[in-house]
């Protein structure tokens, strides 16, 4: 969808739904407003190209169910969060903590939005930290570093870019899911958070044991569902054990994580489906990639060579 208006009040009503409510007070000339707006929407984050042109003050309040994070591409921007007071150019991260109230100064910004699923993005935090993460919070503070900002921009763009646009890619449930995860962990590598502070921590809780039937149970239960979306959480409980549990027995009895051997029964589901494809029938290695979830396409090639010795466009042609 895309929207372009000067009315004032029209682009309150346009936001409200995805952002939440707002007072927006409009403190520049109002022949100097503007309101542009590309968006596309998925089932777990949108992603938004905005502009709101002039100078407003606004008391907002986000939406308790989704993150919403971005890159100023142009523009100025003060945030006030009751912990912490922010400034922000072209080139910052921002982000707005769903369980704050925020007073925001703007100027002629901008940003480049993705809107993540809370729940869902929480779900994420526990893959990368395990239990110790807990309910995952937003903390005060700046982004982590300019390079990990740099990463989450690279990987919003990659998505908006590369993979959105592709409706035979989207379309494949596993592949929105899986653009989902990988936006969702740059993000929680990019901006203070419970689960980052839980893999930092030294003094966290140690490995517990587990009997190698845990892992076997787990493994089962991943061969059986890798064309789903899996996540540790669901793993975990098949096994019968807690998320660090499970995350040790796989680092001591297979020296890897459940999402690394989720990863790899998808490239050995593809590598079936590449043998068994017929490529004058339409059959390609992008749709069959995407039907496994394996979205980043170069990524996907030079693990399939250190796997079978060849691309995986050799073995379509055999």
């Amino acid at each position: 969808m895309s929207f372009l208006t000067r009315d004032f009040d029209q682009a309150r009503e346009i936001l409200a739904p995805a952002y939440g409510d707002h007072a927006p007070r409009l403190l520049g000339g109002p022949e100097r407003f503007v309101f542009r707006a590309s968006t596309v929407e998925t089932d777990l984050f949108g992603l938004d190209d905005d502009f709101y042109g002039s100078v407003v003050e606004n008391d907002y309040r986000p939406l308790q169910n989704t993150l919403t994070i971005g890159l100023l591409r142009e523009g100025r921007v003060a945030l006030d969060d009751g912990d912490q007071q922010r400034i922000a150019a072209a080139g910052d991260l921002v982000w707005f903590r769903p369980d704050r109230a925020h007073r925001i100064w703007s100027e002629d910004i901008a940003p480049g939005f993705a809107r993540l699923d809370l729940a869902a993005l929480e779900r994420v935090a526990h893959e990368i930290a395990g239990e110790a993460a807990g309910p995952l919070r937003f903390l005060p503070g700046p982004a982590v570093s300019e390079r990990r900002t740099r990463y989450w921009d690279t990987t919003r763009r990659w998505i908006a870019e590369t993979l959105l646009p592709d409706d035979a890619l989207m379309a494949e449930p596993l592949m929105r899911a899986e653009a989902f995860r990988t936006l969702a962990r740059a993000t929680l590598l990019a901006v203070p958070n419970t689960a980052l502070d839980a893999l930092a921590d030294p003094a966290g809780p140690g490995p517990g044991g587990a009997e190698p039937a845990t892992v076997r149970r787990a493994v089962e239960f991943i061969e059986a569902n890798a064309r789903t979306d899996i996540d540790i959480t669901q793993i975990a409980e098949a096994a019968r054990i807690g998320v660090r549990g499970l995350q040790a027995a796989f680092r001591r009895h297979r020296d890897q994580t459940p999402m690394d051997y989720v990863r790899r029964v998808r490239m050995q589901g593809a590598h079936g489906d590449l043998q068994a494809a017929d490529p004058t029938a339409g059959d390609t290695v992008a749709a069959i990639a995407a039907r496994w979830g394996l979205i980043h396409a170069g990524r996907f090639s030079v693990e399939y060579r250190e796997l079978y010795g060849c691309s995986p466009r050799d073995t379509l042609r055999r």
